[in-house]
């Protein structure tokens, strides 16, 4: 019961405590020696016995003091062993909890992107169903945008781009001019010049198709492939009036896939060119409506025969 109550006081006490029952121990063990003292001295004096008395006391307070104190450090540092071995398991328990909840969270974030993926394809699934209406409408369309996507891919390639951007190509160059589906079928197929106001519609097509596809967040690159693929090398294009290399890489290559399969193309308004004469118009345009080093780039590979490219008839 001493024990127990020692170890619920605080350190203060303890020391008060351990030194008055080494004072009462020494007083004690004094007091066993002047009467010893006295029995087998009989002829000491009162002074003497005194003073054997004092240093006795103080010698055991002193060994009782200082074996206390001990005492009380050995069961100090077993206390701090103890709250360091608890604290280094509450440390291990958080760790793990930690690691599961990382672990959740990763798989969260993993099941959390598959989802949003999913949702995307079904998105562009839903877009190429809605690209489908616009070919039955125009059968130039139809072809076109397969036809000038898969040039454009073959333009990338062999200018080394990267293999992300060549898929962002591959993925949102069919939807390029899905902007179209706003413009009237009298506008698509008309021969004649258009009036100012039909021009005008068929200007926004690039601006209608990058709100449409918008709601996917795509990658910049990827906006710029329908909303600047008519932008002009030397500013002059639309919808954004942008210039030189401040047109996304990707829109710059589609402008010139666009261009050419247009060109190879039949239209209301014009016949098929062939492929040597569409490869010589886009050069008279490079550095003007075209980057140069991409419609190098397409010359290069037709002459190559590397273009397979079949044009609308």
């Amino acid at each position: 019961m001493l024990r127990t109550y020692i170890a619920e006081t605080d350190n203060r006490r303890k020391e008060i405590m351990w030194l008055a029952l080494g004072l009462l121990a020494a007083l004690a063990v004094a007091l066993l020696l002047v009467v010893y003292v006295g029995y087998a001295f009989p002829g000491r004096s009162y002074d003497d016995v005194v003073t054997t008395f004092g240093l006795m006391a103080l010698v055991g307070c002193a060994i009782a003091y200082f074996v206390g104190k001990e005492r009380e450090q050995r069961q100090l540092n077993q206390s701090l062993v103890a709250s360091l071995q608890d604290a280094v398991r509450e440390l291990h328990a958080r760790m793990a909890c930690m690691d599961e909840l990382t672990s959740a969270n990763g798989e969260m974030s993993a099941a959390l992107q598959g989802l949003r993926q999913e949702l995307d394809d079904s998105y562009l699934r839903a877009l190429r169903a809605l690209m489908s209406t616009l070919d039955a409408r125009d059968n130039y369309t139809a072809l076109h945008g397969e036809q000038a996507t898969a040039i454009a891919v073959t333009i990338a390639r062999r200018m080394g781009l990267e293999q992300e951007l060549v898929e962002l190509i591959k993925r949102f160059g069919p939807l390029h001019d899905i902007g179209k589906i706003g413009i009237p079928d009298r506008v698509l197929h008309q021969a004649e010049p258009l009036a100012a106001d039909d021009l005008a519609a068929c200007l926004q097509h690039p601006a209608m198709g990058a709100a449409i596809i918008s709601p996917l967040r795509p990658r910049a690159e990827a906006l710029g492939i329908i909303r600047n693929h008519h932008e002009r090398w030397d500013g002059g294009g639309y919808p954004d009036s942008l210039a030189g290399a401040d047109i996304p890489l990707p829109a710059r290559i589609m402008a010139v896939a666009d261009a050419y399969h247009a060109l190879i193309s039949r239209r209301p308004y014009r016949p098929a060119r062939g492929a040597a004469e569409a490869v010589r118009e886009l050069m008279t345009n490079a550095g003007a409506q075209f980057d140069p080093d991409v419609a190098g780039v397409l010359a290069q590979l037709a002459a190559e025969g590397a273009l397979e490219a079949r044009g609308a008839r």
